[in-house]
């Protein structure tokens, strides 16, 4: 009788194990995501290719939580058209969440990708919410397929949906980067 008990206990033990080693592997598929709450916890390449550090006149972007211009009207000394909401990055991949001003005011998520040491911008999805959560991003992008009209030209400053940007600590970038372009203090 003990012995039996020693089997049932030893087979409930090895199930519990295999059923942990399942959920891992479940969160793995899904990707080990890193909410990033400003643009300076992005990577480099992807801060380049969002305008960080241009002025509002040449495509730059706004943090999250700074003001940025939600209206049509654009002169001298107004703050960019684009604002930071959230992003998610993991491993070669980054998800990032745009609030754009203007008559059609609208949330966007562009995707990239990094292959090799270059990151680029692989699509944009139209969202239809305010993302707070790393988990709303991700479930707003999935519920999007295929995606609403979202040109990269439209979110990203010019020329950038054209540019791939070299990692940092590697060779020198190919293509260059667009003169203007440089990365905000500590960025």
């Amino acid at each position: 009788m003990q012995f039996a008990s020693i089997v049932v206990a030893a087979g409930i033990g090895i199930g519990c194990c295999a059923l942990a080693d399942a959920d891992a592997n479940a969160d793995r598929s899904r990707g080990d995501w890193t909410e990033a709450q400003s643009l300076r916890e992005l990577p480099a390449g992807v801060q380049v290719l969002l305008g960080v550090g241009l002025s509002p006149h040449d495509g730059g972007i706004a943090d999250r939580g700074e003001n940025f211009n939600s209206s049509d009207v654009w002169s001298a000394g107004m703050p960019p058209v684009r604002r930071f909401v959230l992003g998610l990055v993991s491993g070669d991949k980054a998800l990032v969440a745009l609030e754009q001003g203007g008559r059609a005011h609208q949330f966007k998520a562009v995707e990239f990708r990094q292959a090799g040491t270059t990151w680029e911008p692989v699509r944009c999805v139209a969202t239809r919410a305010l993302p707070h959560r790393g988990a709303e991003l991700l479930e707003s992008v999935a519920a999007n397929r295929p995606p609403e009209a979202c040109s990269l030209a439209t979110v990203l400053p010019s020329g950038a949906a054209d540019t791939a940007v070299q990692a940092p600590n590697q060779a020198p970038i190919q293509p260059p980067i667009p003169a203007g372009l440089r990365l905000r203090p500590g960025g």
